[in-house]
């Protein structure tokens, strides 16, 4: 019995030992669909990692949407500091200054300034003449010399229309008839009393000036320059007797002792 079990034991060693159950083999099939799983399983984990790296950006690093022009793009795409160089660019803080400033300068200025107040005084020959200093004193200053020119001409018209000859006493005169005739009374005795004092004997000035004064209702100062004009000349009562301007003075016992004839009564007076 014992020999019989050594050897059941040795041929047990010679096969190799306690017997195990063979592994099964998995199909082909199962391990493709087992990688795919394992695929989409590890996409699924990066977009999730990845989204929350984008919660975690703070707000301040998110672009602004606010339009970009497009020779900016163009700059961030090259050079990044080229394009922000471009952009914070401050305007210059001092303008540009409209005189070029010399050591004459502030004594131009002055001879300047005393020319265009004397234009501002209508006094323009003393301004022509400070402004013609001006020129003489300090040819260097180019841009004040143009202004100052500019004002002579200024003062040159202005001095050649005061030279135009003034109208004369019959132009005046004429201009006053004009203006009686509109029913411009105060123009009228304005234009009358310029041409009188050019010719201050001229009874039909005065008489001229009674008519429009009449027209006005002033009966006092009416009779009083129909009176001079009457002393001037006696046939200035005739004229006055059948002026329908003196009209509104028959009533007057003056005016009608002045041109001779009887004062006619007021209306309703019997």
């Amino acid at each position: 019995m014992v020999k019989a079990a050594a050897q059941k034991k040795s041929k047990k060693q010679k096969s190799g030992g306690v017997s195990r159950p063979a592994k099964k083999s998995v199909p082909k099939r199962n391990a493709k669909l087992s990688l795919k799983n394992s695929a989409s399983k590890g996409k699924l984990s990066s977009l999730k990692a990845k989204k929350k790296e984008t919660k975690k950006v703070p707000k301040s690093s998110a672009r602004a949407h606010h339009p970009v022009p497009r020779e900016i793009r163009k700059a961030e795409k090259t050079s990044p500091k080229a394009a922000s160089k471009a952009v914070a660019t401050p305007p210059p803080s001092v303008p540009a200054r409209l005189l070029h400033q010399t050591k004459t300068t502030s004594g131009a200025l002055s001879l300047l300034g005393k020319g265009v107040e004397l234009i501002f005084q209508k006094d323009f020959k003393k301004a022509k003449n400070e402004l013609k200093s001006l020129l003489q004193m300090y040819p260097g200053e180019l841009d004040i010399l143009a202004r100052a020119r500019s004002y002579i001409q200024i003062c040159e018209r202005e001095e050649a229309n005061l030279k135009k000859p003034a109208a004369s006493a019959d132009q005046l005169y004429a201009l006053g008839i004009l203006e009686h005739n509109k029913g411009n009374y105060d123009a009228a005795i304005s234009y009358f009393l310029q041409s009188l004092a050019k010719h201050p004997r001229a009874d039909y000035i005065f008489y001229s000036i009674a008519a429009s004064e009449a027209k006005k209702g002033d009966t006092a100062k009416a009779i009083e320059n129909l009176r001079k004009a009457v002393e001037l000349n006696e046939d200035s009562r005739i004229y006055a007797k059948n002026d329908a301007d003196f009209a509104t003075l028959q009533i007057e016992t003056e005016f009608a002792e002045l041109v001779g004839m009887n004062p006619l009564l007021p209306a309703g007076f019997k």
